[in-house]
C-alpha cells in the first residue's frame, strides 16, 4: 500500500489568501491597505527581461511602463490581443526617443478571425545607448479596484544574492521559493492568479528582490499578510521534498472544503 503524505496547509492557505481579502476590504485604514499608494511599482531590468511581470490596467485611467532610468529606447511594442487594450508611447517609435508606454482599456473590438484571452500578453523591445537589444515581457491584467500604482518604472538594479525569508525551524528559503509555492497555489486552485492576494505576493517579491527591504517591510509595503509569504514558502519546500506526493489527484474543493478554507480548518 502506497503512503500518501497529507498536510492541511494547502487548506491553511486558503484560509490565509480568503482572510487577507477579507480584511483588506474590511479594514481599510489597517497594513492590508498599505499598498494603496500612489508612485510607481519598481522592477529590476534583469528580473523583468527574464519573467512576465504583471502590469494592472484599469478602467478609464492609463498604466504606465516607463524605461525612463535606463539608457534603453522603446523600439517595437506587440499586443497579443488588441480588441480591448490600446497603447501609445511618449515619442514615435521610429524616433529612437520613445521611454514610456501607456496601455489603456477600452470596450472590447471583434477582430475576425482573432482570438482573445482575458490576461493577455504584451512584449516591448528596447535598444540601449550601446546597440544592445532586450525583450521585455508583461501580463495585462484587468482590474476592477483602486488603483495602487501608476505602472511599472524599469531600473538597472545592480544584481545580488538571492534573498531569503525567514521562516520557523532555522529555514530559510529563498525568494524563488515564495514564488514557486504562489505558482503551486494558483495552479492547483486555491487562489486565481487575478486575485488581488497574488499581486501584492508578487509586489512583495520584486521588493525583496530589488530594493533593501526585510521581508516584514516588505510584506507591510505590498499589503500582505507575513503567514501567507511564510505558508507559500513551505509549500514550495514541501513540494521539494515530496514532489508530486500531496498533489496527486487532488480534486477541486467541495463545498465543505470552501467552508474549512475560510475558516482555517484542516482535514
Amino acid at each position: 500500500m502506497t503512503n500518501r503524505i497529507q498536510s492541511p496547509r494547502m487548506l491553511s492557505l486558503g484560509g490565509l489568501l480568503f482572510t487577507a481579502v477579507f480584511a483588506a476590504a474590511s479594514y481599510p485604514d489597517c497594513a492590508f491597505a498599505q499598498s494603496r499608494v500612489t508612485g510607481y511599482q519598481t522592477v529590476g531590468r534583469d528580473i523583468a527581461v527574464n519573467s512576465a511581470i504583471d502590469i494592472l490596467v484599469y478602467p478609464g485611467r492609463a498604466s504606465a511602463i516607463d524605461f525612463s532610468s535606463t539608457d534603453e529606447a522603446v523600439a517595437y511594442v506587440l499586443i497579443a490581443d488588441p480588441s480591448k487594450i490600446v497603447f501609445s508611447t511618449d515619442a514615435q517609435l521610429a524616433s529612437g526617443q520613445a521611454k514610456t508606454v501607456f496601455l489603456r482599456p477600452i470596450q472590447a473590438l471583434n477582430f475576425p478571425g482573432a482570438t482573445t484571452a482575458t490576461i493577455t500578453n504584451l512584449s516591448i523591445k528596447t535598444v540601449d545607448s550601446k546597440g544592445k537589444q532586450r525583450l521585455y515581457n508583461f501580463n495585462i491584467v484587468p482590474a476592477n479596484k483602486k488603483p495602487e500604482h501608476l505602472g511599472i518604472r524599469i531600473a538597472p538594479v545592480t544584481p545580488r544574492m538571492e534573498p531569503t525569508v525567514n521562516v520557523d525551524r532555522g529555514r530559510a528559503p529563498s525568494a524563488s521559493d515564495v514564488e514557486k509555492g504562489l505558482l503551486i497555489a494558483i495552479q492547483k486552485g486555491y487562489t486565481a492568479a487575478s486575485d488581488p492576494v497574488v499581486y501584492s505576493v508578487r509586489q512583495f517579491l520584486a521588493l525583496v528582490r530589488n530594493q533593501n527591504l526585510s521581508a516584514a517591510d516588505a510584506a507591510a509595503r505590498a499589503g500582505v499578510d507575513l503567514s501567507v509569504i511564510v505558508e507559500l514558502s513551505r509549500i514550495a519546500q514541501e513540494e521539494l521534498n515530496y514532489p508530486g506526493s500531496r498533489f496527486q489527484q487532488r480534486q477541486p474543493p467541495t463545498a465543505r472544503t470552501t467552508r474549512l478554507l475560510k475558516s482555517r480548518s484542516a482535514f
